[in-house]
């Protein structure tokens, strides 16, 4: 539809899901499965990091991410996926 979202940036941490729970939901439905989603997230140790790669993001961020280079990679993005 014409409000779909370019990308979708998920917390791993949030209050009331967890965002890997959430990547899966928005990956087992149609309507949202398309869409880009870049995860910032706290939390480096290893299970954590793993259980977003599997799930396969367009990007993965540590929030220790400079917001400059943060922008930087969500512009080269949006240049790469016009």
């Amino acid at each position: 539809g014409m409000n779909r979202a370019d990308l979708i940036l998920l917390d791993h941490e949030m209050p009331v899901t967890s965002g890997p729970k959430v990547l899966e939901m928005l990956r087992s439905d149609d309507s949202t499965k398309s869409i880009p989603v870049m995860f910032l997230t706290g939390k480096s140790d290893k299970e954590s990091v793993m259980e977003v790669v599997s799930l396969r993001p367009e990007g993965y961020f540590l929030k220790s991410i400079q917001r400059e280079e943060l922008l930087e990679k969500l512009s080269e993005f949006f240049t790469t996926h016009r």
